[in-house]
């Protein structure tokens, strides 16, 4: 028997033992670990049909890559593809999604999509590789929850409901699927789940959020870094999912109080299994970073960490991304890559030496990503989702660049043809 047939003759149970195993480090890795013969195939769990009520499932390590040159997803210069960049290694694949010819994106979170229909204003979650979709309530009932409860409700316009800072999903064990969402302009979180029924409808928050904060998702709850008022500590609060049975959302609770040392602009990022908080040192004319561990800070452990796995972290006013270093070899670990203080480009700080360098791709911080400029597209990948935003100025044409590791590593993906190996 040649090696060959002894790896098809494995036993189905340690397949599939072997298969979650694969899947815990990457969600194609397990497509493709399916793929190798019929065997295996049979004795893994398809992914589709399980890609949004199954968080073993969720591509968690995937974002939308900007294309550049204002190529909005949805562009008729993409022909219905839409670009991935996996954190862990770097690697890009585009897919074909033809949802995206009348939907806009709201939102992106753990790799799912979040999607609005301008026709009807029905909100969608899209897991990009499997095809999943969940059916959320459209968005005239955020609208109007959000007018039952606001007296300043006549202020906002309708495109003001589509700007969203933060988004978590999470999943109960019946396969409930609660979203939830925080609204920019409003400062309010709402909720909406998957349970069903002809009332379901989106539900705003009674409260509201301070003017200056800072969110990030993590493990399907929201978690936010603001001030309660001028000069006092940041504090981080946290904001859990409310169950698919209750109405209301809970107000925030207080977790933990940073340290007064910690200056503005903060950013808070998910790095690993860690949230860690950024901010500025409060020395005079200090151009330092200080990065703290949520989990320390909870223990009331105020010392600055040097260390973060060998990570990048991408601060961003928008948002924050945490990327392997492996992914980005122009740049070494412990360095975040944010918008130098009182300067126009982006630079890197280094953590163990206190030292800023500007980047390699002599970046600026404008508000368009150059096609072939993988730092800036990183740094704005939440920046142009919506269709034709007005910062967006210039070409629409891609431009021809060379294709070496700082445009991207591509790999094709079409998911008409992967799908076979999913079912």
């Amino acid at each position: 028997m040649d090696d060959a047939s002894r790896w098809a003759c494995l036993h189905p149970d340690l397949v599939r033992l072997i298969g979650w195993r694969v899947l815990a480090s990457d969600l194609l890795d397990y497509v493709r670990f399916r793929a190798v013969c019929p065997l295996w195939r049979s004795s893994t769990v398809c992914p589709v049909g399980r890609g949004l009520v199954d968080e073993r499932f969720h591509p968690r390590r995937w974002v939308l890559l900007p294309e550049g040159r204002a190529l909005f997803p949805g562009h008729s210069v993409l022909h219905g593809y839409v670009r991935f960049f996996n954190l862990s290694t770097g690697l890009s694949v585009r897919a074909r999604l033809p949802l995206f010819e009348d939907h806009r994106i709201l939102d992106s979170v753990d790799g799912l999509v979040l999607l609005l229909q301008e026709r009807d204003g029905a909100i969608r979650l899209l897991h990009p590789f499997t095809g999943d979709i969940a059916e959320l309530p459209p968005l005239t009932t955020l609208v109007n929850d959000f007018a039952a409860k606001s007296k300043l409700s006549s202020v906002w316009d309708l495109s003001d409901f589509r700007k969203i800072s933060s988004t978590s999903v999470s999943v109960t064990s019946d396969g409930v699927i609660t979203v939830m969402i925080i609204l920019s302009m409003m400062c309010r979180v709402a909720f909406a789940t998957t349970s069903g029924g002809s009332d379901q409808q989106w539900s705003v928050s009674s409260w509201s959020l301070s003017p200056t904060w800072r969110s990030v998702s993590f493990q399907g709850r929201l978690y936010i870094l603001q001030r309660s008022r001028y000069n006092s500590d940041p504090q981080i609060l946290k904001i859990d999912p409310p169950r698919h049975n209750k109405e209301i959302l809970s107000p925030p609770k207080l977790i933990a109080t940073c340290p007064g040392k910690i200056q503005p602009p903060y950013h808070l990022v998910q790095c690993d299994s860690d949230v860690l908080a950024i901010g500025c040192s409060d020395k005079p004319n200090s151009l330092h970073l200080l990065v703290y561990r949520l989990a320390d800070l909870i223990l009331e452990k105020f010392t600055p960490v040097e260390n973060i796995g060998g990570n990048v972290l991408f601060a961003n006013i928008e948002r924050s991304l945490s990327v392997s270093a492996r992914a980005l070899p122009a740049i070494v670990g412990d360095t975040i890559v944010k918008t130098k203080p009182r300067d126009i480009h982006l630079g890197e700080y280094h953590l163990k030496g206190g030292t800023w360098l500007r980047t390699t791709d002599e970046s600026t911080c404008g508000f368009e990503p150059s096609p072939g400029n993988v730092i800036h597209r990183i740094f704005w990948c939440h920046h142009n989702w919506g269709k034709k935003p007005p910062c967006f100025q210039g070409e629409t044409t891609p431009r021809l660049v060379k294709r070496n590791w700082r445009d991207e590593v591509h790999t094709p993906f079409v998911p008409k043809y992967n799908l076979y190996f999913l079912r």
